[in-house]
């Protein structure tokens, strides 16, 4: 039989499956995080956040010029797919390699197949596992990076087995050219030069030569060699660049370089590392794409790295200060702060942002051991091989117990039963006892890409987010262990029993089915994002709330990146000016905001110069009173003119007033402002009466400088208006602007529009095939809270209940609580507000599920404190509503046992209990004369409320 022919089919075949599973779950458009901006800057070239990635950015904007579908972003996340399942390819490929050196060619179908089956099953499950599909799935650099270094892995085999082309030394050469560029993706691929390193002293080398003293300067040169790479060419070349002296020695050494290259006479092996280290700074060099498109000022430029020292700056992420890895300041357990008059070997937790989180802790052991590995990396590992609860923050492992309230997807949680993770086990095992050389290179890199980069991160407690991504070197390591365990189990079955191949068939197709099969089906619903337009959605929506010319404040990632995105690539809403408020803190973005105009923008007035803006740093500060000067004959109202406020003939006053109280504090303890405060105090001065200024829903009190008072919300923003507004309490929003959000809200559209119009996007929300990440799903609570606090306003303010019912009844047709988890908060709310307008069928259909949930809360905390509404009031209104009295006095009696003696308590038992009595219950027209009556136990029961 024909080995070759056979494998390169199933080659071809496990490559194919792989690519079309991930192109039928791929994103359609955007993603949240860095997604968005990555695309931007592949389709734009512009700059990304530090350290950037020009060779992403290359490769995307060839991506983003094919003619496929309709969105440009859809076409740049298959830049992941087709990554992924190359990655899966040459999983398959060196396992088997590795077998056929191990066994040599099969020559029978049984024999062929189980070594075709064992490398798929390798394969697959890399490609259906948790982290790596949700990678496959966007436009995100961690695809492409598990690519080189399972290229690397495949070329570095197939050399260390002198197989074909790859025999020879100049794969090493292509090794060193793939590390250079792969740097332009992600440092990751870095990590793989450990496999290499391994295999090259392992190769021809006798088992009588490799004993401890040979090993040991072996680590020694991989460990310099390793240098020379990171930080010599990542941050030192660079470095040398900003100075005459060192352009001259970097001249003179790649000079010397090439004379050793060119000396025939010199050591072959001293010619082969100065070729490789030539080629990799060769590969390295896509980087001067980053100055050279910094200095055409192109609309995204993050850091504006256009000289030699701002790329410097860039590459090594000064943006983001350091932190200490083998010696700095750490938390004092007696101190409860970080000590920073003493350094310690290691420090684990060094933060002084997360001193509330290292106290739980007793020593930087515990630390690292239950947090840094045990939450960080092996919960991420366990989510890969065993099963994960769901997609909420922390969610933890599943294997077999039940472990609810993880998701908001009823598709999780996912059970993989630890078959993956027991046959990764018995792989490394075999994978040892049949080559402990290539077992000991592949350990090497399974270690470096998993333990070491918790070692090398040192992350803080708690992460903004999930950090899994980083870990898929090690997940693809072990996924090829899988296979490999696979093959093993057969061979040791087959070994010890004498049966025929056939046999070993069997086994191999039914680990298939219940290993990656089974990881398939467990995965499919939870990783399909085909139909997901949230974060696009999102973006327009929060463009679309804004007046023409209007400057918007944003918080973080997910209301910049996407809005970045939709301006500079789908050319919507190119007049407004987003400010993003973090960024805001350095010199380089508020002088793009004052000098330049992206696509035409207004640029931003400021008082400061240029020079002034360089130099402002945060300043102490104390409350004091602020005044905005207002023009009042040719203030820009815009849409404010549709608030009730301002129908009425106002007069505006002469300026704006309002507390600034201080928003940042030093490690001295001295109160002050940051720069973003300073610069938005500035912005209200020199442009609030000539633009709309408005900040995202989603930013933080805190970035809002005390303008609480002068918020009016219109869709997806806050607009500062001139005057402080009636302030009302117990509300999701205290002013909105009803007729601008009731407009965005019901009047829905289906494609976006790039000039200003009314009508928000939530499409496919209603789809019950819809699946959403976590970021996506956060964005759900937010539209719901919106509707709501329409309804709100228009309830209790303007006297409309029949608007109230056509914003909620929209809403459950845009939002479905039959797709979308309803928190059990704003179903609370929302049943009450049904009745507050007299809706008691409305009011049942909401309320009649969250009584067994509210009786679930209060076996768990008798005090009810432990929820967000009341259990204790919501059940007695619905036992009101619903006439159930002895249910209502049961709950009474509950409360009794808080607070004995309370004789509002025992007044309100003894009118239930009336009821009872007289057998004769309120009918249906006395029902909200008997929850008005209820007004006493809220009051008695309010000491107790949450």
């Amino acid at each position: 039989m024909k080995f070759t022919l056979w494998n390169r089919i199933s080659a071809a075949i496990v490559f194919l499956i792989a690519g079309i599973i991930h192109i039928m779950t791929v994103a359609p458009t955007i993603s949240f995080w860095d997604c968005s901006e990555r695309i931007t800057s592949a389709v734009t070239m512009g700059i990304m956040h530090p350290p950037g990635a020009p060779f992403f950015q290359i490769v995307g904007r060839m991506f983003s010029l094919l003619p496929l579908g309709d969105d440009i972003a859809f076409r740049v996340n298959l830049i992941s797919t087709f990554s992924s399942a190359f990655a899966v390819l040459f999983v398959y490929l060196v396992s088997m390699r590795l077998f056929r050196e191990w066994k040599g060619d099969p020559q029978h179908v049984p024999g062929a197949l189980i070594m075709i089956i064992a490398s798929a099953i390798g394969a697959f499950t890399l490609s259906f596992s948790e982290t790596f599909w949700f990678n496959a799935a966007e436009a995100e650099v961690y695809a492409n990076s598990t690519f080189f270094i399972a290229l690397v892995v495949w070329i570095a085999t197939e050399w260390y087995y002198k197989i074909g082309v790859f025999k020879t030394e100049r794969s090493l050469l292509l090794i060193a050219y793939l590390v250079g560029l792969s740097l332009s993706v992600h440092l990751l691929t870095l990590l793989a030069l450990f496999f290499v390193f391994v295999l090259i002293y392992f190769r021809d080398r006798k088992r009588e030569d490799i004993t401890p003293r040979t090993f040991g300067i072996a680590i020694a040169l991989i460990a310099g060699g390793f240098f020379v790479i990171y930080p010599g060419i990542v941050k030192y070349v660079p470095a040398m660049l900003g100075s005459g002296a060192g352009q001259f020695f970097l001249l003179l050494l790649v000079a010397g370089l090439i004379v050793v290259v060119a000396r025939e006479k010199i050591q072959a092996q001293l010619r082969m590392v100065a070729l490789a280290i030539l080629l990799i700074m060769l590969g390295f060099s896509t980087y001067t794409l980053i100055p050279i498109r910094s200095g055409q000022q192109p609309a995204l430029n993050e850091n504006a790295p256009d000289t030699i020292e701002g790329l410097y700056s860039y590459l090594n992420r000064d943006q983001y200060g350091t932190y200490p890895l083998l010696s700095g300041p750490n938390f004092n357990d007696r101190s409860r702060q970080i000590d920073f008059n003493k350094k310690d070997f290691l420090p684990r937790r060094w933060s002084p942002e997360h001193t509330n989180a290292y106290a739980k802790y007793s020593s930087d052991i515990e630390y690292f051991l239950k947090f840094q590995l045990g939450h960080i990396y092996l919960r991420y590992f366990m989510w890969n091989f065993v099963g994960r609860a769901g997609d909420i923050q922390d969610a933890p492992v599943a294997f077999i117990g039940d472990v609810d309230a993880w998701s908001e997807s009823p598709d999780y949680p996912n059970r993989h039963y630890a078959i993956p993770l027991l046959l990764g086990l018995l792989g490394m095992y075999y994978h040892f006892r049949k080559d402990f050389r290539t077992g000991t290179a592949t350990a090497a890199l399974f270690f470096m890409t998993g333990i070491g980069l918790v070692l090398y991160f040192n992350m803080a407690e708690p992460q903004v987010r999930e950090r899994d991504y980083f870990f898929v070197g090690s997940f693809y390591v072990f996924a090829m262990w899988v296979g490999i365990g696979v093959y093993g189990l057969i061979d040791l079955l087959l070994s010890k029993t004498g049966r025929n191949e056939a046999v070993g068939v069997a086994l191999a197709v039914m680990l298939l089915v219940i290993g990656p099969g089974n990881m398939l089906a467990q995965n499919y619903n939870t990783h399909d994002r085909h139909l997901n337009y949230v974060a696009f959605d999102y973006a327009y929506n929060l463009l679309q709330s804004c007046d023409q010319d209007a400057i918007l404040f944003t918080g973080g990632d997910n209301d910049t990146f996407p809005v970045w995105y939709l301006q500079y690539v789908a050319g919507v809403r190119r007049d407004v000016r987003v400010v993003n408020l973090s960024l805001l803190n350095t010199s380089w973005y508020s002088k793009q905001m004052k000098n330049e105009r992206p696509y035409g923008a207004k640029t931003i007035k400021f008082s400061y110069s240029t020079a002034e803006l360089e130099r402002l740093r945060p300043v102490q500060w104390s409350t004091q009173r602020l005044r905005v000067p207002i023009d009042k004959e040719n203030f820009n109202f815009g849409s404010l003119e549709m608030h009730p406020y301002f129908q009425s003939d106002r007069e505006l006053p002469d300026r704006m007033e309002f507390e600034v109280s201080s928003t940042w504090q030093d490690p001295a303890g001295t109160d002050g402002l940051r720069v973003q405060d300073l610069l938005i105090i500035d912005i209200l001065n020199n442009n609030f009466s000539e633009r709309p200024i408005c900040f995202a829903l989603s930013t933080a009190p805190s970035d809002r400088l005390s303008l609480e008072n002068h918020l009016i919300v219109e869709g997806l923003v806050y607009r500062v208006a001139p005057v402080a507004l009636p302030q009302r309490g117990n509300r999701y929003y205290t002013n909105v602007n009803a007729s601008v959000t009731k407009k965005h809200l019901t009047e829905l559209r289906q494609k976006a529009d790039s000039t200003l119009s009314y009508g928000f996007m939530f499409r496919e929300l209603n789809n019950p095939r819809i699946n959403l990440d976590e970021a996506s799903m956060k964005m759900i609570y937010s539209f719901r809270v919106l509707h709501m606090g329409l309804a709100q306003v228009l309830l209790q303010d303007e006297n409309d209940p029949d608007g109230a019912r056509q914003v909620l009844a929209k809403m459950e047709e845009t939002i479905p609580s039959e797709y979308h988890t309803f928190d059990r908060s704003l179903q609370t709310d929302l049943a009450n507000m049904y009745m507050m307008m007299d809706d008691t069928a409305s009011y049942r259909r909401i309320a009649d599920p969250l009584e067994e949930w509210y009786l679930e809360q209060l076996e768990r905390d008798p005090t009810g404190q432990a929820t967000m509404r009341s259990p204790y009031f919501f059940l007695l209104e619905y036992y009101e509503v619903t006439q159930q009295w002895q249910k209502g006095i049961d709950i009474l009696r509950r409360a009794e046992q808080l607070y004995p003696g309370d004789p509002s308590i025992a007044e309100r038992i003894r009118i239930l209990q009336s009821y009872i009595d007289q057998g004769g219950m309120p009918g249906a027209a006395d029902i909200p004369a008997a929850v008005e009556e209820l007004d006493i136990v809220e009051d008695t029961l309010a000491v107790i409320e949450p």
